[in-house]
């Protein structure tokens, strides 16, 4: 298959090692120079430096009639305006993007692209499985403005550093969706081990946010 990747960095890195193999193509664009060759070293593809909703950046990257085109922007509109060229344009066979309001999922799907994922959506399967905080996971499900996504890295003076997280007390108000360790993804179950550096994506309800970012912040005693 030849499958086109069009922007995002660790999301890009992750799909990389799912679909890299003998049968698979990798076709890898990215609007930001230092992510480009970040992945590049890392991952050892080649990567197209440019916008993916630019007809000259995929013509570029020769994507005409790829069989798979996802699309990692930040904004839904550009992974629309992306999605919308590689189909129309350059025959790509599917387009799949995501997007941060999930009220885009049907729009986008009524308009063409063939599938839409919604990361709010996915959060909160996640945390359902993780806490028992039931107006929670109903607040996720009807109004996307009451969850708040935070990135956080660890630095090695941060309490939680070195110790399991079910040794660490995490806030049930919260769930770690997912842990990024020199780009690679981590599942974020109990025997896992906090290290400085690590990337960790957290969902919690918008009035928990500085509880969590608190509680994450707290130093060890020199």
């Amino acid at each position: 298959m030849n499958i086109v990747i069009a922007n995002g960095d660790h999301e890009a890195s992750y799909i990389i090692d799912m679909f890299k193999s003998k049968e698979n193509n990798l076709i890898v664009i990215n609007s930001s120079e230092e992510i480009a060759m970040t992945l590049m070293e890392r991952k050892h593809v080649a990567v197209t430096v440019g916008d993916p909703w630019l007809n000259s950046t995929l013509e570029a990257a020769d994507i005409f009639e790829a069989d798979l085109f996802v699309s990692l922007c930040k904004k839904d509109t550009d992974n629309f305006a992306a999605c919308m060229t590689a189909k129309k344009i350059f025959k790509v066979k599917k387009c799949i993007c995501v997007v941060q309001n999930p009220r885009n999922v049907d729009l986008y799907k009524k308009i063409g692209i063939d599938s839409v994922i919604s990361s709010t959506y996915l959060l909160a399967a996640n945390i359902k499985n993780e806490s028992n905080a039931d107006s929670l996971i109903k607040s996720l499900s009807l109004d996307d403005e009451k969850i708040v996504m935070i990135e956080a890295i660890l630095s090695s003076k941060y309490i939680v550093c070195g110790h399991a997280i079910k040794d660490i007390g995490f806030p049930k108000f919260a769930s770690i969706a997912y842990i990024v360790r020199n780009y690679n993804f981590l599942i974020p179950h109990g025997d896992v081990e906090l290290r400085e550096g690590d990337m960790l994506m957290i969902a919690c309800a918008k009035e928990n946010e500085k509880k969590v970012l608190d509680y994450l912040k707290r130093e060890k005693r020199a």
